[in-house]
């Protein structure tokens, strides 16, 4: 049976790996992050919804690499394919098939906090309009 809201964590998941050869997608960062570079780490956080079939997820994206230019030029590519690829893409998740329709920036790459000093985090908030098939 298809959900009637799509996960957009798990079908963006499934969606990015295939353009980010040699980088992990997921939704936390792991213990040995220094070590797992570069690596996307996504998660919902909000969004709304029409009610009967459209889902908006506001999605935190966050791309983490060894060093502040590789971070940014990961952001960066993230942001080309989140604006450029996703809407009009259609993608097999656990929960069924999701449509993406539309995807628009929230709040623009931008270097920020991150613990450890040898990781470097660039992140950005994007929203997110999907459906199930």
């Amino acid at each position: 049976m298809t959900a009637r809201w799509p996960d957009a964590e798990a079908a963006l998941i499934a969606w990015l790996p295939r353009l980010l050869e040699g980088t992990r997608v997921c939704t936390d960062a792991p213990a040995n992050l220094e070590s797992a570079l570069p690596l996307v780490r996504l998660y919902r956080s909000g969004g709304t919804d029409d009610g009967f079939r459209l889902d908006t997820a506001v999605v935190e994206v966050d791309a983490f690499a060894g060093t502040r230019a590789q971070a940014v030029a990961l952001a960066a590519r993230l942001r080309t394919l989140l604006l450029g690829h996703l809407p009009g893409s259609t993608i097999s998740a656990a929960t069924g098939d999701v449509v993406f329709t539309a995807c628009s920036t929230t709040a623009a790459p931008a270097v920020r906090p991150w613990a450890n000093p040898a990781v470097v985090r660039a992140g950005a908030t994007y929203s997110v309009r999907l459906h199930t098939r």
